[in-house]
């Protein structure tokens, strides 16, 4: 069969990862596989619902409402929580089949305050037991001595769509810090992020890598293993490595300095995968992202691709991280140490939490400076605080259309940067079939020019 479009979305999901996949035939109307990579949170924005109900909406837009494949990195929660959700409301129409899944870890930690997710699916019958399955340590499906792949994960029939594991179960035993900082312990409790499967997923020459909650440990694998192979060489997307965690990506604590070594290794990683964009998932726990891991990580194109219209700076969006690291600025102005901000940026790196509600600056990532943001458009009365990002692969081709929407049933809010443009911006997406929303929409987070600013008078000092 032929394939149109591979439609590939980084679904805002609050703190917590989902990526979906839409393939669709040669004519672009009509959706025939669909893949799942993650669908959990443990903090839910204001969107994820509708995000959720519009994946629902897809999937039942099928002549027979399927999953090709589905994969979880790990067991935790914020990467498989919102599954039942969404199995569940398909179900409400008609019920789904998912044809494979694929996990990492232990069946047994997939259980979550009594319940657990791999078998609802099987004793619900959405897949058979017999396809549930996960792989063995430290697998890859990459060969290093042929910069060749063996075997997969998944594919079309057509072979021009496949899923590669380029790492999955690499054990590392060092402290979660992220956990340690929330609850107040250093347990050493099952390596949880550190099996995460890393993906890469391939439509013709294109490449996007799916990271889950991929540590220190796993990108020093990774990068050991694949440094030097043509495997990465039309990477459109990575996904920042769990939610951006400074703490899993360097293995320290947060009043620790990066070891030099530990640098080393995420430097050789995001050299060895060469993406042309990163994505990052998260919302406001943990710290996440961290603004110094991000800065290890600087997308391969250099020129805008998108911008937001209603920003005054020209060709740039907004990022919002938590700024982990010293920088100067150019305006008198000194930014508060150790908090989260959003910024304008002309660097291709999205973020699922676009707007933080508050005063921003403007940023390039990479760089050590700050400088005074321009501003919005004065017609623009609220910014959308939260943004999925949909990568378009059109059928042969070695590049993808991208735009960033409030929620996956929202028009774009990005249109094509007006100079130097790297790709073309997809100014339309492909229509799906009406929901209905389960929950009410909250109302976007307000610009600075229309909010009280004075609940953080002390961020900016003149």
């Amino acid at each position: 069969m032929a394939h149109g479009k591979m439609d590939v979305y980084v679904v805002d999901v609050g703190q917590g990862q989902s990526t979906f996949v839409a393939i669709y035939d040669s004519s672009n109307t009509k959706i025939t596989n669909t893949l799942l990579f993650d669908c959990g949170s443990d903090k839910g924005s204001s969107e994820v619902y509708i995000n959720l109900d519009t994946i629902a909406a897809m999937v039942l837009s099928m002549d027979k409402p399927i999953i090709d494949c589905m994969v979880f990195s790990h067991s935790d929660k914020d990467h498989i929580s919102l599954t039942k959700y969404l199995l569940d409301k398909i179900n409400e129409t008609k019920k789904p089949l998912v044809k494979k899944v694929w996990y990492g870890g232990c069946w047994d930690n997939y259980t979550k305050y009594g319940f657990n997710i791999l078998d609802y699916m099987s004793e619900e019958g959405f897949c058979d037991m017999l396809n549930i399955d996960k792989t063995c340590g430290n697998f890859t499906n990459y060969i290093k001595t042929t910069d060749a792949y063996d075997g997969c994960l998944w594919k079309t029939s057509s072979e021009q769509i496949v899923i590669f594991a380029i790492a999955s179960n690499v054990i590392s035993d060092d402290p979660d810090w992220d956990e340690d900082e929330d609850v107040g312990t250093q347990s050493n409790a099952e390596e949880k992020n550190r099996v995460s499967i890393v993906c890469a997923l391939y439509y013709g020459n294109t490449c996007f890598v799916i990271c889950g909650d991929a540590t220190n440990k796993t990108m020093a694998a990774i990068g050991g293993l694949m440094t030097g192979s043509s495997k990465f060489s039309n990477n459109i997307m990575t996904t920042l490595p769990h939610h951006g965690s400074r703490a899993t990506g360097f293995a320290v604590k947060s009043s620790d300095a990066a070891s030099s070594g530990a640098i080393a290794v995420v430097d050789t990683f995001a050299a060895c995968v060469k993406s042309k964009t990163i994505t990052i998932s998260a919302y406001e726990k943990h710290h996440h992202p961290s603004l110094e891991l991000i800065n290890h990580f600087i997308p391969t194109v250099t020129t805008p691709i998108i911008r937001d219209p209603r920003l005054n700076e020209a060709n740039s969006h907004r990022v919002t991280a938590y700024f982990d690291q010293d920088l100067t600025n150019s305006s008198g102005m000194t930014l508060v140490p150790r908090q989260v901000y959003s910024f304008e940026t002309r660097i291709n790196t999205f973020s699922t939490r676009y707007f933080d509600g508050y005063g921003t600056v403007s940023y390039q990532i990479g760089t050590s400076q700050v400088n005074a943001s321009s501003g919005v458009d004065s017609s623009v009365m609220a910014i959308n605080g939260f943004a999925s990002w949909l990568f378009s692969v059109p059928s042969a081709s070695d590049q993808a259309l991208i735009c960033g929407m409030a929620n996956m049933s929202s028009a774009p809010f990005t249109a094509a940067a007006t100079s130097g443009v790297a790709a073309p911006q997809l100014q339309d997406k492909q229509p799906v079939p009406k929901v209905r929303i389960r929950r009410k929409e909250v109302r976007p987070y307000r610009t600075i020019e229309t909010r009280n600013s004075n609940q953080r008078v002390m961020q900016f000092q003149h």
